[in-house]
């Protein structure tokens, strides 16, 4: 059995509708943050999508920012 990454899309249909733009949608549990990084990271020009650091930065930062102890001192 093979899974797919894109719920109810063979491969040849992700194939096919990935370089039309569909993107997977914002999985329930998902902050629109987080959603808009990834979409960030699938920009179809390379140039427009978030470097490695950039992610390492966006990602100590957020987590940081969501931890219950930093909510609290805010």
């Amino acid at each position: 059995m093979r899974l797919s990454l894109f719920a109810g899309m063979n491969n040849r249909e992700v194939l096919e509708q990935v370089p039309k733009g569909y993107r997977m949608p914002k999985p329930a549990d998902c902050s629109v943050h987080m959603y808009e990084i990834m979409l960030q990271c699938w920009d179809r020009k390379e140039e427009q999508r978030p470097t490695f650091e950039y992610l390492e930065c966006f990602f100590d930062d957020y987590f940081v920012s969501t931890e219950p102890k930093y909510k609290e001192s805010s």
